[in-house]
């Protein structure tokens, strides 16, 4: 296994099985940090681990604790200490562009399909390259293969798939000399595959995108120009995640809860309790202890951020701004107060009893430590001076050497202005006025006395038996050091540096007491996150009425009024539909070696009879007019499943919602110049993607597939598509698709299935309406069935396309529904042009036969005035 962590905490994973020649990749995960990876470690149970050289210290500390405190010298080293082989290697075996070479020169699948050579400008083909036994697969061609069966977006994963290529090379060439054929089965690889942590749904970025769950909006400003990498040149647009994060009142609940909408749980148990958490906290009996508990949490910081400044002496503000109020005294102190009060908030709570989040706060939120911590913070630290100051001021009565430091300091200007007068008697009446003793911290004591223009020095420097030693000047002032300057110097020393050295000395001491307390804050710091974001779901649902989903175990999608997260928050109304899917029951062997089904109906309930279960189809393929609202149904579908996983309510009456794998998305085309492909290839890639990951709990949303191209082969994937997913039996999918290919289904090419089903969005058409626009209505509502139109023409009038347009396209599909031959019909040519070249028939055979001998302007007139007199043409 070779793992990467990145900045922000992203991790990418690829793993080899030498059993099966597999190499098994992960999309990229987010927000995933050091965690992530020992969850792989634990899922993967590997046998070597690659990591890179600028890999974190972290990371090496979690795989191997004991590795730090081992001397390499020390008889006790064991490198078999670990069920693992750790090896670093260097960051250029994880680089993106090299690991991806590397992957293609596998040249797997060239074998599979036709054999096309895809060039583009500036490629150059060699000539060993056209042999046709071999086969060609160029490696753009081997690029778009790949693209078909994993992410190859994922940079850190593909980078990692480098390393373990680079170790499985090494490996050969360690155990085979070279040239040696047998090296090829060797650590063969055969297959390559993409793979999700346990418990986790797989979402892919184009999911993300396709559904709007997380979706960023670029705003540049004065100091920003242009997005970029840093948070500062985006913030979340409208999306779901959008509509939540804002409700996330502490740094650490936002972190958790954007790592929920990342990576939906597969686990029953997180998912229901993150459920019957919403339910308690939206009864309306706890309002009052909700808003408490919200109004808490927003005075609460991020402890763990906060202990990492403790550990490095840093006081001061944690964010910009600085002050005492973002120190990490003021923080640590307001956050055990307010913990406290949440604690004393939760007793308020009813029906909390059962509830985990309950029982957390009360194991870890320690009142008697956490109060301790608080009073020991209060009774050191000066937080009024320290305000004042800018830095970190001890109380009075802490130490007694300081307070009696503070106490000559304080009392500095009284000596000053009287050792003044003492110097003063010495020199002439006419400059003692002018004559001042100050006090620099880390200079120490001076005498200060006008600038004399003329000379460039003091008005007075000291007599022959003191000489003042000059020390600095400025623009109107000289300072100088004497015997009685140097003498308080001595007896006094730096008295500022004294002190503020005591006061960091007993802030460290203070640190140190507050670091025996680490584990307790942070732990109750990771619970106020957990608190915080559960809150936010529980205020989200409030805020967009949303209920209570059901999670079964069965692979089954049930659905009454569901609608859609986003667009109901856009229009003034929104019409609810329902839905009614279920994925393929699965294969067990029975005893005899056969076959057969699972029992399906104890896996449903009494509620559902044998034949009933038979009827729910596992794909619906949704037809009608374009606005009518068939990617709105697929996408709010979608939606529910995936809000359902991540623990939330969703925007439905009811809904029955089965443990649902992967969610895989053909919707929108994310185009790019920096890929060299076009709309449809991208199209082409999302869904063999799909069609490689699908298992029986995945749900597949195909949108219009197979638009990009011309109608038939367009047409033709789309049918081959459904039908091929209809084909596997009691391992399909759940799937909605939307499609205007009409001919497939008129034509008999998707043949019927008992787990196929149509639906359209219902319209009422009024054919007698005056204008094409107004033949339309839009009801938005679901109904069985296939609808009998797209309305094309009807969609292109409501757009402004001019109506000559619109009535031309009318005749043309009229007489394409009639078997006309539109090639004769857009080959015909207007009554005015045939005139007009009737026209110019006439005009050129008057002129072959007049005789041009005579005067041949005269001649032409003629000709010209008859034709117009004979056509009645100007």
């Amino acid at each position: 296994m070779a793992v990467d962590l990145r900045e922000r905490g992203t991790v990418g994973c690829c793993y080899y099985i030498a059993r099966d020649g597999k190499l098994c990749f992960m999309e990229d995960v987010r927000l995933g940090g050091v965690d992530v990876i020992n969850t792989l470690k634990d899922y993967i149970s590997p046998t070597v681990i690659i990591i890179s050289a600028r890999a974190d210290e972290a990371i090496i500390d979690r795989l191997d604790p004991e590795g730090r405190s081992r001397n390499s010298f020390d008889d006790t080293n064991d490198l078999l200490h670990l069920p693992y082989l750790v090896e670093i290697r260097p960051s250029s075996e994880f680089n993106y562009e090299t690991a991806k070479n590397k992957l293609v020169n596998l040249r797997l699948g060239s074998n599979d399909g036709p054999h096309i050579t895809y060039t583009i400008p500036g490629d150059v083909v060699a000539a060993e390259e056209f042999d046709e036994e071999a086969g060609i697969v160029s490696r753009q061609g081997q690029l778009l293969r790949l693209s078909g069966w994993i992410d190859i977006e994922s940079q850190l994963t593909v980078g990692c798939a480098g390393a373990v290529l680079s170790y499985l090379q090494r490996r050969r060439a360690v155990a085979f000399l070279p040239g040696d054929e047998a090296a090829d089965a060797l650590f063969h690889i055969s297959t390559l595959e993409m793979f999700s942590m346990r418990d986790t749904m797989f979402i892919n970025a184009d999911t993300l995108t396709s559904l709007q769950i997380m979706q960023l909006e670029s705003h540049p400003h004065s100091h920003n120009q242009g997005p970029t990498k840093s948070s500062s040149g985006s913030k979340e647009g409208l999306s779901v995640y959008g509509l939540f994060h804002n409700l996330a009142r502490t740094p650490q609940g936002k972190f958790l809860l954007r790592q929920y909408f990342l990576r939906p749980s597969l686990n029953p148990q997180v998912i229901n309790e993150r459920l019957e958490t919403i339910g308690v906290f939206l009864r309306v009996e706890n309002a009052a202890p909700l808003e408490s508990l919200v109004k808490n949490l927003q005075s609460v910081k991020n402890i763990r951020a906060i202990m990492i400044n403790l550990r490095k002496g840093v006081g001061g503000g944690l964010g910009k701004g600085g002050g005492i109020s973002r120190s990490v005294w003021a923080g640590i102190r307001q956050f055990v107060f307010h913990a406290l009060k949440i604690r004393d908030a939760f007793q308020e709570v009813i029906g909390a009893e059962q509830l985990d989040i309950r029982k957390k706060i009360y194991e870890n939120f320690e009142g008697y430590h956490f109060a301790q911590v608080g009073r020991k913070i209060s009774e050191v630290v000066d937080f009024d001076k320290s305000a004042e100051e800018c830095r970190t001021v001890i109380l009075p009565g802490v130490h007694e050497e300081l307070d009696q430091m503070k106490r000559t300091y304080d009392g500095l200007d009284a000596l000053l202005s009287q050792v003044a007068r003492k110097l003063a008697e010495n020199i002439p009446a006419d400059l003692q006025e002018a004559l001042n003793v100050i006090y620099f911290p880390q200079i120490g004591f001076l005498i200060t006395v006008p600038l004399n223009q003329a000379t460039g020095g003091g008005v007075y420097e000291g007599g022959i038996e003191n000489p003042w030693e000059r020390m600095f000047s400025t623009k109107d002032q000289v300072y100088f050091k004497n015997n009685e300057m140097r003498e308080m110097d001595d007896h006094f020393g730096d008295i500022h540096g004294i002190i503020s050295d005591r006061e960091i000395e007993i802030s460290h001491e203070l640190a140190q007491y507050v670091l025996e307390y680490e584990t307790l804050l942070t732990n109750a710091s990771d619970i106020c996150g957990q608190l915080d974001s559960l809150l936010a779901l529980t205020q989200g649902a409030r805020l967009y009425n949303l209920s209570k989903p059901k999670i079964a175990e069965e692979n089954i999608l049930r659905i009454s009024g569901g609608r859609h997260f986003l667009q109901e928050l856009t229009v003034p109304s929104f019409v609810a539909n329902n839905t009614l899917l279920s994925g393929g029951t699965g294969e067990v062997i029975s005893v005899d070696g056969h076959k057969e089904h699972e029992e399906y109906m104890s896996r449903l309930g009494s509620s559902i009879t044998s034949a009933h279960a038979v009827e729910i189809p596992s794909m619906l393929i949704v037809t009608g007019p374009n606005y009518s609202g068939k990617s709105v149904y697929l996408k709010q579908v979608a939606l529910i499943v995936f809000m359902a996983h991540i623990g939330s309510f969703v925007p439905a009456d009811n809904a029955e919602i089965g443990l649902t794998d992967k969610i895989l998305t053909r919707v929108s085309t994310r185009e790019t110049v920096s890929r060299i492909q076009s709309a449809f290839m991208i199209d082409l890639q999302q869904i063999s993607l799909a069609l490689s990951l699908a298992t029986r709990r995945s749900l597949l949303i195909i949108d219009e597939f197979g638009k990009g191209t011309e109608s038939s082969d367009g047409a033709g994937l789309a049918c081959s598509v459904f039908e091929y997913l209809l084909s596997l039996g009691c391992e399909r999918p759940k799937v909605l698709g939307a499609t205007h290919f009409h001919e497939i289904f008129e034509n008999g090419y998707l043949s019927p299935h008992p787990s196929l089903a149509f639906g359209h969005m219902e319209v009422r058409v009024d054919t007698e309406a005056a204008k094409v626009e107004n033949q339309i209505a839009y009801l938005y509502n679901f109904r069985n069935g296939r609808s009998i139109s797209s309305f094309g023409t009807c969609c292109a009038a409501m757009n402004g396309i001019p109506p000559e347009i619109v009535q031309r396209a009318e005749e043309f599909i009229l007489l394409a529904a009639r078997g006309g031959d539109l090639v004769a019909a857009c080959a015909a040519m207007p009554a005015a042009e045939v005139a007009e070249l009737e026209d110019a028939e006439k005009i050129a055979r008057h002129f072959l036969e007049t005789d041009v001998t005579g005067d041949v302007a005269r001649l032409l007139v003629g000709i010209l005035s008859a034709s117009n007199g004979d056509s009645s043409r100007s």
